[in-house]
């Protein structure tokens, strides 16, 4: 398994994202979404980059967004990657950053059948292969609602994925720190993406929900990656020994 990803994401203020920095996230996301509640402008995603370390990944989340628009976000704020939800525009080779695609997964989702990977390429809910992603987000039926959508359908789906040797795969949609673990024994993602789970009633992020979160991923992760291991070979027994000298 490769390091683990624990995304946390509808960053709205630098408060906010010094946070989850402590806290442990290995990245944050902020939203531009229309629509969104978690929405921020360029002006405030800057004031989020400044509060952070130089090194913490920044992803800018977008839905159906123009070309013209994640090039203007990117010259603003100095993005890592963007996120791409809902219908997308051409040209995305030209700007120059990792591009992860989000795909809102309901429970009749088609797209978890064998034919939505093709030798590694992600397939378009159209039919036409993606551009290369560097990483696939299936989330709920409903970005940022917490919304959960049928993860047990997903074991036989991340092992087709990953003989295809296609791209990370990360999961999100009503995670909580009450049940990260089970979707990650469950799944074995690559990554979690979080935004409402580790939120308070007042919509920004809750620091023992944020740091509960944190922690449990981590220990799932963990153990995760240490079933996956081999296990050590057995030393062999006199009598093999003895066999292979008589040989």
């Amino acid at each position: 398994m490769t390091a683990a990803v624990i995304k946390l994401c509808g960053i709205r203020t630098p408060a906010d994202a010094r946070l989850c920095a402590e806290a442990g996230a290995t990245e944050l996301g902020v939203v531009f979404a229309p629509g969104s509640k978690r929405r921020v402008t360029p002006e405030e995603a800057r004031a989020i980059r400044a509060a952070i370390p130089a090194g913490l990944p920044l992803i800018g989340v977008f839905q159906d967004a123009s070309l013209a628009s994640l090039q203007a976000a990117l010259g603003a704020v100095g993005l890592t990657a963007l996120q791409l939800h809902g219908a997308l525009p051409g040209g995305l080779a030209s700007l120059g950053v990792p591009l992860h695609r989000a795909l809102q997964v309901s429970d009749d989702f088609p797209q978890l059948s064998d034919d939505f990977i093709d030798g590694g390429i992600v397939i378009e809910p159209g039919g036409a292969a993606s551009p290369r992603f560097a990483r696939l987000l299936l989330d709920g039926p409903q970005g940022g609602s917490g919304r959960p959508f049928a993860w047990e359908r997903l074991p036989s789906f991340r092992a087709r994925f990953s003989a295809a040797r296609a791209v990370p795969l990360h999961l999100a949609g009503g995670l909580r720190a009450d049940n990260v673990a089970a979707a990650i024994a469950l799944v074995r993602p690559d990554g979690v993406d979080v935004s409402s789970g580790i939120e308070g009633p007042d919509g920004f992020k809750d620091p023992a929900r944020v740091r509960a979160f944190v922690a449990a991923a981590r220990a799932a992760f963990s153990a995760a990656s240490r079933s996956s291991e081999p296990s050590e070979p057995s030393e062999p027994s006199e009598d093999l020994e003895s066999s292979n000298i008589r040989e």
